[in-house]
């Protein structure tokens, strides 16, 4: 798998987790309320995937639990784009040098 395909992949987790989060906080107070869970696994040759599971009963929201999906998901998105930035200055001195 490629830098871009990596960086992209992550984006989607990133994305997804952070939607699993606002979903439960915003249905905070939603009786008998079913939170998701985003759960992350890497992807063989690099990246990730993340699959959204629902709670199989009703429980509790637990804002801090959703915080730290957040700060994770936000981490996740500048660690990307990061990766999406230096394979871009990458490419980008390749063709200079075969120019």
């Amino acid at each position: 798998m490629d830098a871009f395909s990596v960086a992209a992949s992550g984006l989607r987790s990133a994305e997804l987790r952070l939607s699993a989060s606002a979903h439960n906080v915003a249905n905070l107070t939603t009786p008998s309320f079913r939170p998701l869970r985003a759960e992350q696994t890497s992807v063989e040759g690099g990246g990730s995937s993340v699959e959204l599971r629902q709670a199989a009963s009703p429980q509790e929201v637990d804002l801090a639990r959703e915080l730290i999906q957040q700060i994770l998901a936000t981490s996740q998105f500048d660690a990307s784009l990061r990766v999406l930035a230096v394979a871009t200055e990458m490419r980008g001195q390749l063709l200079d040098q075969l120019a």
